[in-house]
């Protein structure tokens, strides 16, 4: 009975001190409300005519659409956070946030958010421990380096601190590189990420599909790019360039084509070596990712993957791989001969063929303001008012650099690249493990998807492309470890189950 009439406990009892704190918590997040509200009734007009047209079906007859969107992934968010938290763990969701951050540049302060909870993770972990095992990659020269030859714009710039925030916006991209060799420490992280990150990559599929079936219905484009680059005349009319979640259909068959392309290999790994299940999952994944390249309509997308998968037999299977060779030789000679390869060519060239056409002249300007300034080119983002009558950016990821950062911004970010590629190949030469060897190949297949793109779009500054790079760096270092048994305490992110 003592039991029974004893004080009630209260489950949480909260001081004056955390009461204030809370309560000033959730008057900042009421005050943000009203402050994406506020500018959305101001400045969404203008960004609607912008992106949709005047008067997009669906769209205005929601008010306060951009609001209201903002509003409710914010609380799914929050929602997501908070089962985390309860269940003792936030590091899958970070490392959630982050895939899906890959994949969606239109989500705003997504990858800022998995950035800094990342860094959370390894201070408040480390400082538990009383150790934080980070490994520092040699490849933070090349990014000091990157940030001066960044910085070198400002002496260009007639109004420098206009490039402040650009600037340190983009740094951001490049704590990747720095960042995920520290988390990602087994092949299970990175096949935990790389899950993640097809899994959103698949997403955006659907969405891509979704903008096809509102366009469709409301006679106008809807997708999240501007109406210059959301459509492309063909011989059949014209037709959308559907973008998922990013802002631009070269980077959306970017990040599907370079995924794809990855799980395509993954995929067809030696029997005994994956169960059917995952298998299935990854060349699902591959068939999902190229369709929603080709609906991209961009044909430096169509190009990249279309190379790669021919090339992924060749290099997987090797006792069929000379027989491989001399059937797409046999199928290259008859479409020669034929004729059929210069009518798929002439098709395809047709497709939007005057701003194909176009960027020639573009380019021109480029190289002009490589050879006027060579030495440190003319500034990032400066392109457009070194007498360029288009107003228009360079289509080439190489005459970027060049263009914006001359002979110094070439050696760097060549240097850096090259040596990522060398180091790459070194992991398939020596491999600690043949799971390092594989997603080493994986990752040069992906890199090659970019160096095909890169000729025909901009991908420099691109937070997916860096991810990339993160991610060669875990692997490149893992297999440097050489490590065959990980004890629990070698975990900082993502510990075993015990």
């Amino acid at each position: 009975m003592r039991e029974l009439n004893h004080e009630p406990i209260l489950t949480t009892d909260f001081n004056s001190k955390t009461s204030l704190w809370r309560g000033l918590a959730l008057v900042l997040v009421g005050w943000l409300v009203a402050f994406f509200v506020k500018n959305d009734g101001i400045f969404s007009r203008r960004i609607q005519i912008d992106i949709l047209g005047p008067n997009p079906a669906f769209v205005n007859d929601i008010p306060y659409f951009g609001s209201v969107l903002l509003i409710v992934v914010g609380l799914l968010l929050i929602f997501i956070v908070g089962l985390a938290i309860k269940s003792g763990s936030i590091d899958r969701v970070v490392l959630g946030m982050l895939a899906l951050s890959l994949n969606a540049d239109v989500i705003p302060m997504l990858f800022q958010l998995s950035v800094v909870g990342f860094s959370y993770i390894l201070v408040d972990r480390g400082l538990r421990q009383r150790r934080i095992p980070f490994r520092l990659t040699p490849m933070v020269v090349f990014m000091g380096l990157m940030i001066l030859s960044y910085a070198v714009s400002f002496l260009q710039n007639p109004e420098p601190l206009s490039l402040i925030s650009n600037l340190l916006y983009r740094s951001t991209y490049l704590i990747l590189v720095i960042l995920l060799p520290a988390l990602l420490v087994s092949r299970r992280h990175l096949d935990t990420l790389f899950d993640f990150m097809l899994v959103a990559a698949m997403l955006t599929v659907g969405v891509e599909i979704a903008q096809y079936i509102l366009s469709a219905m409301s006679g106008s484009i809807i997708t999240f790019s501007t109406s210059g680059y959301n459509s492309v005349v063909t011989p059949f009319g014209t037709i959308p360039r559907l973008t998922g979640l990013m802002y631009h259909p070269n980077h959306q068959s970017n990040i599907l084509a370079t995924q794809g392309i990855m799980a395509l290999w993954f995929s067809l790994q030696p029997k005994g070596t994956l169960n059917r299940r995952r298998r299935m999952f990854l060349f699902a994944g591959y068939i999902i990712l190229a369709f929603g390249t080709v609906i991209t309509m961009s044909r430096s997308g169509w190009l990249s993957i279309a190379v790669a998968t021919v090339l992924v037999p060749l290099i997987r299977f090797n006792k069929i791989a000379p027989w491989y060779f001399v059937t797409l030789v046999g199928l290259g000679l008859l479409a020669y001969t034929t004729g059929l390869g210069e009518a798929s060519y002439k098709v395809i060239h047709d497709i939007n063929g005057a701003s194909a056409d176009f960027r020639w002249h573009i380019d021109d300007i480029a190289l002009e303001a490589f050879f006027t300034r060579p030495w440190f080119g003319v500034g990032t983002s400066n392109l457009l008012d070194f007498f360029n009558p288009y107003q228009l950016e360079v289509h080439d990821t190489y005459l970027q650099i060049a263009s914006g950062m001359g002979l110094f911004g070439i050696l760097v970010f060549g240097g850096y690249i090259l040596t990522t590629i060398i180091r790459l190949i070194n992991v398939v030469l020596n491999p600690a493990s043949p799971a390092y060897r594989d997603w080493a190949i994986a990752l040069l297949f992906g890199l090659m998807i970019t160096a095909i793109q890169s000729f025909f779009a901009m991908f420099l500054w691109i937070k997916f492309l860096w991810g990339v790079f993160g991610i060669a760096e875990s692997v490149i270092m893992n297999n440097s470890d050489k490590k065959t048994h990980q004890s629990a305490n070698d975990f900082i992110f993502l510990p075993p189950q015990r």
